[in-house]
């Protein structure tokens, strides 16, 4: 399925980005992300990986490099919604789980397998911007902070512990401005 392409500015949509706290902060008119990591992961439908037997090729980000491998099936296990491609990632192979109407890449705690699509050298805030921040405990409701200053002010914090990656940061981007970030708990 068709993947996250980066465009300057990012087209409207939803990105797991990662970034350094030094590096939000106030731009010529607005506050900005600069040299923010973008982040993606595979997709495939439901039915190619249902029909996928030995001899066949699957097309993969193997371990999270940016380049397209042609990976030739050997083995492949189903159990449930999990699909295992000749051994799985401890074997060189790839896992996969079924969400919805298509299936991802898996790792080990569940997350999916993302792999750098490229940097995005500025991102910029919409004066409105909201950042929904549950990195700190799983079990509490996020912190909500509202307002560009504000929010650049909280992902800018250096005493941060949580960091802001891939696995735990997505943006929302309208009109190419970010509208929305969230900070999700990971153990």
């Amino acid at each position: 399925m068709q993947g996250v392409l980066l465009s300057d500015p990012l087209s409207d949509g939803t990105y797991h980005i990662s970034f350094e706290s030094d590096k939000v902060g106030v731009g010529e008119r607005k506050n900005i992300i600069n040299d923010a990591v973008v982040y993606d992961y595979d997709r495939y439908t439901a039915a190619d990986i249902e029909a996928l037997g030995e001899g066949d090729t699957i097309a993969t980000h193997l371990n999270g490099t940016g380049e397209i491998t042609a990976l030739t099936v050997e083995s492949v296990e189903r159990e449930n919604n999990y699909v295992t491609i000749n051994g799985g990632m401890e074997e060189g192979g790839i896992d996969l789980c079924k969400e919805d109407d298509h299936y991802r890449t898996l790792t080990w705690d569940d997350f999916p397998a993302y792999y750098e699509v490229g940097v995005a050298k500025q991102l910029v805030m919409a004066d409105d911007i909201e950042l929904s921040d549950g990195a700190a405990d799983f079990g509490s409701a996020p912190v909500i902070v509202k307002g560009d200053r504000a929010v650049c002010d909280a992902m800018s914090n250096e005493e941060d512990a949580y960091g802001w990656n891939e696995g735990n940061t997505t943006v929302t981007i309208q009109n190419g401005e970010i509208t929305h970030v969230d900070r999700i708990w990971v153990p």
